[in-house]
This record gives structure tokens, C-alpha cells and sequence, in this order.
């Protein structure tokens, strides 16, 4: 008789979904908490204690159909530094999350492939430095040292298409890709600020910009990872409000950082030009007498102006393209985003005591590239570099001024060049330092030109800037360094790396030595501990990293990585 074939087994709906993630706990320790009396009064040791678990679903439906999504689960417990702040109180469960943060569709039809949903896109290369990355707003609450760039971009919901195109002559994987932001993104953890920045857009828009700087102020929530603002006097930028008794933007008065009387830019502008403000008494005033005059309105009283941010109209929608192609060895790209700047500008309300947050449009042309180095076999051996380009050019970018006749508002325009490039050593053979691991090396040099500012303007840093309330003059060449090296010990259970930022303005120095231990019988679990070391003498530098300088800290980040499905 013939033998029967067994029925074949019937697939079940969940043989395409994959579930894994992590739990992370990190603890920090302020190095010296006497050196943060320019954020708080507060001389408690802890600067953080977040329990962080992250669980990602890839759901393949068939061959042409798969979703991807991300949830965050974050508790912070309240903190003396946010509580000795006056409203800092309120902001203790600032930074506890519970959201859906990536959650995506992807199609493939013949040579298109099709994202749709919430998501990141990065279109720059460098490890440290946002050049060509400018698609994703960051998020800087709790993004410091021990937050990498993909954990403190903001995925925005957009419409994300990649054509494939055929070969042409030399020219191969070519594809050509878009992407479409509506700027609907509602972000409902991280924000409620005692400033009321997003008051009636949490629900709608809030998330479509930069969330958390600046936070130099006491009573921000963002505070303990935040820039502190200048307190020293620059004649003929900085305004006094003591020449007309106590006063201040900020509200409420007597703590860390509004005990300062100082006043840049373009808040100085009200005292300068508004006699009821004490104009005829500020030392240095660069305002001539004669344009001086009475200036109504209650700004000063009214506290921070809220961000005006761009509605969710059609004319505000972000586009992009860009173009992906090989040329021999070379890796190259080439996009164009016509976008708005992801930080607000401070506009005085020339004439009276108010002032407006506002969001102006930007055009970005950028390029990257990539190849490797050509070396004799000898070396390439031992030495096999990378090299990696790229480069921003973005028009009528808006920055603070201080030219205060020409640019009464406080606002000037300028274009811009932001440029980096790189070298790359990547799993090396290295003999010498370890017989059980390799060696990666990074070498990125990073620079931000403003073309029109001349030296009145604040400070630029790209690819985006607001700013206000700083002195810090423009630097033809804003020039960073980011050296990293890393090697790996008995078959990578010890990792350790030494990663710093240097900037020449200030002598800064920002250090991140690390070392990551794992236990030999499982890659599941790990140990990470990390010192934070923030050094220079110029507290105004923004892009260097001196606004951080007190921050210093020590940490220990524990996490287990688990696949459920």
C-alpha cells in the first residue's frame, strides 16, 4: 500500500515577528559638586539614576512587507539638583518616558522601496559631529555622555521612498530618495517646561524641533544636562538690569542662574534702546541717545516667550532628496532639504519690551563621501584607513547679533559652511597591543564657517543655530577635533576606548575614556564604566563644549540585551 505524505504544517502569523531589546540602569556621580553652583544650589553627588528598557518588534509579513517598532520605558527619580531649584521641583518626572519612539512600514515594489511612519533618517557620517545629519531634530534632556547621536535623534513621522536606478557607465548602486515631513509630531513625554515653550503644541508640532536646550536656567528641567549662561560683562554687548533695580526675563528670581544681572543679546537690545529701562545709564551703551526712547509692553514681567513653532500646514512641510552612487572605490552622495531651523531665534519687538521665539526657513545643499586609502599591502596590512568627507551649505541661516544699529531686532542672516572629514582605522591587526582583539581608530576634524558674519554676530554652530543670551563672538573657524580609539581584550570580554572632542577656543577639552566588560560566558550582559571630563577656560563656548564645563561626572551603566521571540 502506498505510504501516505504527511500534511504539510500550517504556518502560524507570528513566524515573522522577531522581539528583543534591552534594560539598561545607569548611575552617575558628579565629580565635583562645588563646581555646579552655576547651576544649583544643591551640593548632592547624584546626576543620574535612569532605568531604561527599550523592546523593538520587526514583523516580516511576506517578502515585500515588514514593520519595525520601538518602545522606550524611562524612570528617573526626583533629584536634589532639580528640587533646590524653586520650580526644578516640577520637573522631577520630566525625564520618565513611556512612548512608542519608532514605528514603521516598509513596501518593496519592484525598484521602490517605500518607510512610512515614525522614523530616523541620517544622511551625514561623522561619529560626533551633526553635519550632513540634518533630517532628525536632537533631543538634549538626558542626551549627555552616555547618550549616543541615534539615542538623542527625535524620529519624525514622513513619507520615506528609495528608487533603485540602473547602472551608468562607471556609476553603480545607484538610487535616488526622498522624504516628506508634514510637521505632525505630537511628543507628549519631556513636555511640560516651566518656560512654557510648546504650551498648545505638545499635541500637534513639539516634537519637529530641538527639545531640551537651552537649559541654563535654574528652573528648567533639563538643567542638569544643560549650557549655563554667561555671567561675565562685555562692554558695549552686555546690558545691566541692575541700572534700573531688580528685573529679570527670568521668573522666579533668586536662584543660581538669575542672581545674574547680565543681559546679551537680543534681550540687551530692550535696555539700550528703552529709556524706561535705564538706556541713559547703561556703561558702554552702543545705542545712540537719539534713538533711544520710551518702549511699552510687558515682556519683562511675562516671563520666557513661548516658541513659535511652524504650523502643520502644507507650505511649512520639510523636502529632501538625495542621490546615492559608487564610482570605483568612492562612495558618494548629494542632497538638497529645504527645511526650518530646529532652534528658535529671540526677535526683540523693536520699539517695546517684547520679544518672539521664532523659526525662520533654511535651504541645506550637502555632500559625503567615502573611500579607502591606497597603502602598499605592507601596510594596508596593518594600517587599513578610511577616509570619509562631508560638507553643508546652508542659506540665510539666522543668528544673534550684536550689531545693535544695524540689526535693532537682534537677528542677522548669514550663509554658512559646515565641513568634516575623517579618518578611519576599522578592526586593525595589531599584534603589538592584543592577540585576542583588534584595533578602530577615528579621526574627525570639524569645522563651521559663517560667511557673513564678520565679528558681529553670536557665535555659529551648525548646521542649525538660534541662540541668545550669550556674548560669545563669532569664530571665522570653529574648528573641533574628535580623536576615539578602541581595542578589545580576551576575545572582546574587556573593551576599552579613550574618545575626546578638542577645540582650540578655550583649550577645551571634552574626554570619555570607557571601559565595557562583559563576562566570558554570555555577550548578553555587560558592565560599562565611564569618567566625563570637561576642561577649558572659556565658559561662553557653545560648540566646544565650555557651556558644560562643571559637569564632570563619573558613571556606571549596567544593561542586559534579551531576544523574546
Amino acid at each position: 500500500a502506498a505510504t501516505a505524505l504527511a500534511a504539510p504544517q500550517e504556518s502560524s502569523w507570528l513566524d515573522g515577528l522577531h522581539v528583543s531589546g534591552f534594560l539598561s540602569q545607569t548611575f552617575s556621580m558628579w565629580q565635583n559638586p562645588e563646581g555646579l553652583r552655576g547651576y544649583t544650589t544643591s551640593r548632592n553627588s547624584l546626576a543620574d539614576s535612569r532605568t531604561w528598557l527599550q523592546v523593538d518588534e520587526n514583523y516580516r509579513l511576506n517578502e515585500n512587507n515588514s514593520f519595525f517598532m520601538r518602545e522606550w520605558f524611562v524612570y528617573e527619580p526626583p533629584y536634589a539638583y532639580n528640587s533646590a531649584n524653586g520650580l526644578g521641583k516640577y520637573g522631577n518626572e520630566f525625564y520618565n518616558q513611556y512612548n512608542i519612539r519608532d514605528a514603521w512600514w516598509e513596501n518593496k515594489t519592484g525598484p521602490l522601496t517605500t518607510y512610512v511612519g515614525n522614523q530616523i533618517v541620517v544622511w551625514g557620517q561623522s561619529l560626533a559631529f551633526r553635519v550632513g545629519d540634518v533630517i532628525n531634530p536632537q533631543d538634549t534632556t538626558w542626551a549627555f555622555g552616555f547618550a549616543n547621536l541615534e539615542q538623542s535623534r527625535i524620529p519624525q513621522w514622513m513619507i520615506h521612498p528609495i528608487l533603485n536606478l540602473p547602472e551608468w557607465g562607471p556609476f553603480s548602486s545607484n538610487f535616488v530618495e526622498g522624504i516628506l515631513l508634514p510637521r505632525l509630531q505630537p511628543m507628549w513625554n519631556s513636555c511640560d517646561y516651566a518656560d512654557h515653550r510648546y504650551d498648545g503644541e505638545c499635541n500637534v508640532n513639539a516634537g519637529t524641533v530641538n527639545n531640551g536646550f537651552p537649559a541654563g536656567v535654574g528652573f528648567l528641567p533639563s538643567g542638569r544636562f544643560g549650557a549655563h549662561f554667561d555671567t561675565a560683562y562685555v562692554p558695549g554687548v552686555t546690558a545691566i538690569a541692575g541700572a534700573t533695580g531688580p528685573g529679570s526675563i527670568f521668573t522666579p528670581q533668586g536662584y543660581p542662574q538669575q542672581r545674574s544681572a547680565y543681559f546679551n543679546e537680543p534681550y540687551s537690545n530692550a535696555f539700550f534702546y528703552c529709556t524706561n529701562l535705564g538706556s541713559g545709564v547703561q556703561p558702554f551703551n552702543p545705542v545712540p541717545k537719539k534713538l533711544q526712547r520710551a518702549c511699552p509692553g510687558t515682556g519683562f514681567s511675562a516671563g520666557e516667550p513661548q516658541w513659535k513653532i511652524p504650523a502643520s500646514t502644507v507650505a511649512n512641510w520639510n523636502e529632501g532628496l538625495r542621490l546615492h552612487t559608487l564610482v570605483g572605490p568612492v562612495e558618494a552622495t548629494a542632497f538638497y532639504y529645504n527645511a526650518w531651523n530646529l532652534y528658535p531665534n529671540t526677535f526683540w519687538q523693536v520699539g517695546t519690551q517684547d520679544f518672539m521665539n521664532k523659526f525662520v526657513p533654511e535651504n541645506m545643499i550637502g555632500i559625503t563621501g567615502d573611500m579607502p586609502i591606497p597603502m602598499p599591502p605592507s601596510v594596508a596590512e596593518y594600517l587599513p584607513f578610511v577616509g570619509r568627507a562631508e560638507g553643508v551649505y546652508t542659506n540665510h541661516q539666522a543668528v544673534a547679533s550684536m550689531n545693535y544699529i544695524s540689526n535693532p531686532g537682534g537677528i542677522q542672516f548669514t550663509d554658512t559652511l559646515n565641513w568634516m572629514l575623517a579618518l578611519d582605522i576599522d578592526q586593525a591587526y595589531a599584534p603589538w597591543l592584543t592577540t585576542t582583539g583588534n584595533l578602530s581608530a577615528n579621526i574627525e576634524v570639524d569645522d563651521n564657517i559663517a560667511l557673513d558674519c564678520g565679528n558681529s554676530c553670536m557665535e555659529t554652530f551648525g548646521p542649525w543655530t538660534g541662540g541668545a543670551l550669550e556674548s560669545e563672538r563669532n569664530i571665522k573657524n570653529n574648528v573641533s577635533t574628535l580623536l576615539n580609539i578602541g581595542t578589545s581584550y580576551l576575545w572582546e570580554d574587556i573593551v576599552p576606548s579613550w574618545t575626546m572632542i578638542w577645540s582650540p577656543k578655550g583649550k577645551t577639552f571634552l574626554l570619555f575614556p570607557a571601559v565595557t566588560l562583559n563576562p566570558p560566558w554570555t555577550k548578553k550582559y555587560f558592565v560599562k564604566l565611564q569618567a566625563i571630563e570637561i576642561m577649558g577656560s572659556d565658559l561662553a563656548y557653545s560648540q566646544g563644549g565650555g557651556i558644560l564645563k562643571g559637569q564632570s561626572m563619573l558613571l556606571a551603566q549596567f544593561q542586559y540585551n534579551f531576544n523574546l521571540l
